[in-house]
């Protein structure tokens, strides 16, 4: 430091009291001042005590009573050095007044003006429970109800503003957030934010950025102690008020109380579902007695958890104590990779819904573990890898029509000898088309009861039953049994054909209609017919060709099977057999063993005749 200094008394404009006799002289001594200065790099103070001065300071002004007054501009863009004019060195320090920016000191860092904080800076909490544009000052807001939150209008000349939004409302509460003008956020007309969620706004080039945003779907709901919701109650309340697509509740591991019934009726599928298999139980509190848990009133997905109601004593063993219950008409819904446990009915459908169960178990029903009740037709049921465990009945089939059921890989296992793994209820039940196929039964109780295949009506002649562990096929197929025929065949004239006569000893029909010599088939489904037939004849001529075939629908020129009998001497007993193979059988087709011989006045007696027919 240079041991010279100039120390100019306060206040300064006492230096013009300086008498001097001419300009010339004053002009003169402002020079010596300026120019002792520069050479010199000495320091300067203003103000108080002007024979003191900090010996690190360049130029200190001290006062007890005054202020500095800085430059004052407008500076309306942040990134441009107007009004001053560039090059501007770094450090510059200016007041903007009356700019589109906000007021206050601003330095130029050798790119852009940049705010000096101050005391006003702080946080200052603003609270929103109306629809409102924001100003820019507001800058950390609390919102709650169901309003709109408009960011202020910005520009370039702003970027960097943040302002901070959060819902601390109820669980029903959704604040939307958007920018004016049609100004987007991060691309998007609008932001969400749920309870408790909140967001930092960023201006920059003129709309807003989410400082803070994380890659997330917004149709996927978190229910936890620390999210949004913290129950399946408040879930489905907002939903109620704010769904607005396909949304999924995702409940994030461990038990989640419904103490009264859950109705889903929402304008959009709704899925709910566990985080992963058997993290999240779904249990009844004990003011939900005599009810069930869910009514789906709309389209329902249920995936990954456990209903339980063995968690409240005494719950599930009285009629109304269900677990779901779907009640909308013409849906589609599914429950996959749940377990249901202790209710009345585990599942009750009493609409037309179209429901799709796969790799469930259903257990310890009291009543049901599925149950089918609806006065409207068109009912649709899938199941598939679903076990039934110690149910009364597993599934129920109790009152509907003109439903199509499939039942398929699925174990019914029994605990008692009343149990029953699937019940027909015909009196009360019809149906298109049922196929159950490829499962089994522990053989405790009873597998499948209520169908009847032998009935000539054909109620039941479209019911697939196959490849079940622990019954038989209920494919098409029947036997028939004459035994000591004594009724004749009467063959007036050669060469023509005539229908074979005898009366049926026995015969056993699934899906056939038997009556006598003649075969009717019953089901819808288009199948091919393996045929074997042999028997005895005897002929009241001797040296007679006989031929015998069978007749398709009474046309003797759709004919199969046929053969030819050389019988050389009367009234004795010759021995035949046809083996057919008959495609594409349709539901009425009929079939019937004829015959024709090679002269007039024949008369033919089938006495014994064994007649099989297997369907594939």
């Amino acid at each position: 430091m240079s041991a010279f200094a100039i120390l100019i008394p306060y206040p300064l404009p006492y230096l013009h009291t300086i008498k001097l006799a001419t300009m010339k002289t004053k002009l003169l001594f402002m020079i010596l001042v300026f120019t002792c200065i520069i050479q010199v790099n000495a320091q300067v103070k203003i103000g108080d005590n002007p024979a003191t001065i900090d010996a690190n300071s360049m130029l200190e002004i001290e006062s007890g009573s005054k202020g500095f007054l800085g430059p004052r501009v407008a500076i309306n863009n942040l990134s441009l050095p107007a009004p001053l004019t560039a090059p501007v060195p770094e450090g510059m320090l200016v007041y903007s007044d009356g700019g589109t920016v906000t007021n206050g000191f601003y330095y130029w860092d050798g790119t852009k003006w940049v705010r000096l904080i101050s005391g006003k800076d702080n946080t200052e909490l603003v609270i929103k429970s109306a629809t409102s544009t924001l100003l820019k000052t507001e800058k950390f807001v609390l919102a709650s109800n169901d309003i709109t939150i408009t960011l202020p209008v910005v520009t370039i000349a702003d970027d960097g503003l943040e302002i901070s939004v959060k819902n601390i409302g109820s669980a029903t509460d959704l604040i939307s957030v958007q920018g004016s003008g049609g100004a987007l956020i991060d691309g998007y007309a609008t932001s969400y934010l749920t309870r408790y969620k909140g967001h930092t706004y960023v201006a920059y080039n003129g709309a807003w950025i989410m400082k803070d945003r994380e890659p997330q779907l917004e149709n996927i709901l978190d229910v936890s102690p620390i999210g949004s919701w913290t129950s399946i109650a408040e879930v489905l309340a907002f939903l109620g008020e704010h769904m607005m697509r396909p949304t999924v509740v995702r409940l994030c591991g461990g038990d989640f109380t419904i103490n009264e019934t859950a109705v889903v009726d929402l304008p959009y599928a709704l899925t709910i579902q566990g985080a992963t298999y058997g993290t999240s139980r779904i249990i009844p509190g004990a003011s939900l007695a005599g009810m069930p848990m869910f009514r789906c009133v709309s389209e329902t997905y249920f995936k990954m958890l456990d209903f339980d109601a063995t968690a409240l004593v005494g719950y599930g063993v009285n009629p109304g104590e269900d677990g779901i219950r779907y009640i909308g008409e013409d849906l589609y819904s599914e429950i996959k990779d749940c377990t249901l446990e202790g209710f009345y009915n585990c599942i009750l459908d009493s609409s037309n819904a179209e429901l799709w169960i796969f790799e469930c178990d259903i257990s310890d029903a009291e009543s049901n573990g599925i149950l089918l009740h609806s006065a409207i037709a068109g009912v649709v049921l899938r199941v598939s890898e679903t076990d039934f465990i110690n149910c009364k009945r597993g599934l129920h089939m109790e009152k509907g029509s003109q439903a199509a059921i499939q039942l398929n890989s699925g174990e019914y296992d029994c605990a008692t000898a009343t149990d029953t793994g699937i019940v027909y209820d015909p009196a009360t039940f019809s149906f298109d088309r049922i196929i159950i196929t490829n499962n089994s039964w522990n053989n405790v109780g009873h597998f499948i009861e209520g169908f009847d295949f032998s009935r000539p009506d054909s109620r039941d002649a479209n019911a697939e039953i196959s490849n079940n562990a622990g019954i038989e096929d209920k494919t098409p197929h029947l036997t028939i049994n004459v035994v000591d025929n004594a009724t004749a065949t009467d063959l007036a004239l050669s060469s023509s054909w005539y229908k074979c006569e005898w009366i049926n000893t026995t015969n056993i029909a699934c899906k056939w209609i038997i009556d006598n010599n003649k075969i009717t088939y019953q089901p819808d489904n288009i199948r091919d017919a393996f045929v074997a037939i042999t028997g005895n004849v005897t002929c009241n001529s001797s040296s007679r060709v006989i031929t015998i075939a069978l007749v398709k629908n009474g046309n003797v020129s759709s004919r199969f099977g046929e053969c030819n009998l050389r019988i050389t001497n009367s009234n004795q007993p010759f021995q035949f057999s046809t083996v057919i193979y008959l495609q594409q059988l349709v539901a009425g087709d009929y079939f019937e063993l004829y015959c024709k011989a090679n002269a007039n006045g024949v008369s033919l007696v089938f006495q014994d005749v064994q007649w099989y027919v297997n369907t594939q």
